[in-house]
């Protein structure tokens, strides 16, 4: 099952760059280092996922989103995989902007290290950054089009 948090790693300035550029941050701060990450979202952090576990699982219960820093997970909703995602790719938007139950399986193809952000941490950015909330928005509604 998804919902057990793996250990945290530390957040490196690779990865606050990765969470600068993907979440769009670039209205709230003009430099965005990996303290900065860490004072802002301070419930979120890097997870690392074996070959198999499971990132998310369709289903459960969750709103927190998760962006790819490395590695390679498949998309499961049922069937062959719906989709194979790494580095860059943001995935649990669904969850986050609906009731807050997962709509499909997210499982590590090989090691993957993830930036996990935490619901608690998204919400003030959301509701203070109209283009990310459009983005997530967008990206659902393509997924769930599919």
């Amino acid at each position: 099952m998804a919902s057990a948090r793996p250990p945290r790693l530390a957040v490196d300035e690779a990865t606050a760059a990765a969470v600068f550029k993907a979440f769009q941050l670039d209205g709230f701060f003009p430099e965005f280092s990996a303290e900065l990450c860490s004072k802002v979202f301070p419930r979120s952090g890097v997870n690392a996922f074996a070959a198999g576990e499971k990132l998310i699982e369709k289903g459960e219960n969750g709103r927190d989103l998760f962006l790819v820093l490395s590695g390679v997970a498949d998309i499961l909703r049922d069937g062959p995989p719906a989709a194979r995602v790494g580095p860059g790719t943001v995935i649990g938007e669904i969850a986050l902007l609906s009731d807050g139950v997962r709509t499909a399986t997210a499982s590590a193809l090989e090691p993957v290290r993830a930036y996990r952000l935490v619901y608690e941490d998204v919400g003030y950015i959301l509701q203070n950054n109209p283009a990310l909330a459009e983005h997530l928005h967008a990206l659902a509604r393509a997924r769930t089009a599919k």
